[in-house]
């Protein structure tokens, strides 16, 4: 139980989808998304937080990013005007696209 990121956000939606609530094994490994490529749950991320126009986007692009991983996940944001994120991989580590709140 701790906060992994506080942030305001006074305009535009949040979303994250993560490996925490619904997970079918103990260490996480299983859970309700499924990356279509290889018909398992991701393997880098444990929660993707997006930040978006809508909250139809933010929901889409969080559980999108979670399946895409750190690296093309964060390419993906750079490219979409008005949206950002914060990654979390299985070991802890925040990752941030150039403009998340981090204040």
């Amino acid at each position: 139980g701790s906060l992994a990121h506080r942030f305001s956000v006074t305009d535009g939606s949040v979303a994250t989808s993560g490996d925490y609530l619904n997970a079918f094994t103990a260490d996480r490994s299983l859970h309700h998304v499924l990356d279509p490529r290889t018909l398992r749950s991701p393997e880098a991320l444990a929660s993707a937080t997006t930040l978006a126009p809508t909250a139809m986007a933010a929901d889409a692009l969080s559980t999108a990013l979670l399946v895409l991983g750190p690296t093309e996940g964060l390419a993906l944001v750079q490219d979409l005007p008005g949206v950002e994120a914060l990654l979390i991989t299985k070991d802890g580590q925040r990752l941030f696209s150039s403009g998340f709140p981090t204040a």
